[in-house]
């Protein structure tokens, strides 16, 4: 139940977008990477890159500003 939070934001977000999950990936990936952080036997760790979220790390790191 550790990552239930980020699980039930994700499912609001399909909810509120007619199940468009594109709408929805930055929760997707927050998701997953409470998954694999905690070591939710579940879900082995994965680069985020392979499980098709390569543009959303670049913006996130884009994001972050200069020190």
């Amino acid at each position: 139940g550790e990552c239930s939070a980020f699980k039930e934001r994700f499912m609001e977000c399909l909810r509120r977008s007619g199940y468009e999950s594109t709408a929805c990936r930055q929760r997707a990936m927050a998701y997953l990477e409470c998954r694999m952080e905690r070591r939710v036997q579940l879900m082995a760790n994965e680069p985020l890159e392979k499980l098709g979220f390569k543009d959303l790390i670049n913006e996130k790191s884009e994001e972050k500003p200069e020190k």
